[in-house]
């Protein structure tokens, strides 16, 4: 728990913490990993608060080949989405796949890098917002599934992560490593809200942002098994109530 003994630690510790979660989210236009061909900086586009520029891209073969992909993904998981159906959805033949990618592994590896960055853009402060309302943003945003959105960021990556015995040793470290910054920054954005509210900063918010991005990614599968779940409405109550920073509904059993 952290105790300020006087007004100005208590400005001066807020703005150290806002100044970095800027600074971690300016860091982010560049997504660095390891692979067997070692260090790569991998150049991704980030998705706007609109959360439509995926919708507004140029619709270039590879971009379409990228949303094939994704939506088979997100759908039915890697192993399922083979090469011949990812280009069949774009009625483009099986030799086209390779003018663009050199593999599945690596088209997997551009969209895995792609979700994350969508994900820690929701998680971007702007001036004159509040974290509070940040973070309610950011939890409707990981709600969004199809058709709302062609990829949705989350069912995405942990329909991925749920097969991570059959997909390649990379992207599973991608997506272990993507979780890594997003529990970073969602602690960052945690430990502000509570200030906001002038209640006392959680303790360890980072081990908070572990647990509801471990809960984010169950209610995703359980949503894909049971449609009757409603993420927006039953889950984001209680992923507000999990920080005291809202009410659960009454008789929600998240």
């Amino acid at each position: 728990m952290i105790r300020f003994k006087n007004t100005t630690n208590w400005v001066h510790f807020f703005d150290e913490l806002k100044e970095k979660h800027h600074c971690d989210q300016k860091s982010q236009i560049q997504f660095v990993s390891t692979s067997h061909e070692g260090m790569v900086h991998r150049h991704i586009g980030v998705m706007s608060r609109a959360q439509h520029q995926i919708a507004r891209r140029a619709t270039n073969t590879r971009e379409m080949l990228l949303l094939s992909a994704g939506k088979l993904f997100q759908e039915g998981g890697y192993v399922r989405a083979s090469i011949h159906r990812i280009a069949a959805a774009v009625n483009a033949p099986k030799g086209t796949f390779y003018s663009y990618f050199r593999s599945k592994e690596e088209l997997a590896s551009i969209l895995v890098d792609r979700q994350f960055a969508a994900i820690y853009q929701s998680l971007s402060l702007a001036p004159g917002e509040s974290a509070y309302d940040q973070l309610k943003l950011h939890f409707h945003f990981l709600a969004m599934e199809p058709p709302t959105i062609a990829i949705a960021p989350l069912q995405l990556l942990a329909t991925l992560a749920a097969e991570a015995p059959a997909i390649p040793p990379d992207i599973g470290q991608r997506i272990a490593d993507g979780i890594h910054v997003w529990d970073r920054q969602l602690g960052d954005l945690i430990s502000l809200a509570h200030i906001e509210k002038g209640t006392s900063v959680a303790q360890d918010s980072t081990k908070l942002a572990v647990l509801l991005t471990t809960c984010w990614c169950g209610a995703i599968v359980r949503r894909k098994s049971n449609p009757s779940f409603n993420l927006v409405d039953d889950f984001v109550p209680f992923a507000l109530a999990l920080l005291s920073l809202g009410e659960p509904k009454q008789g929600n059993q998240a």
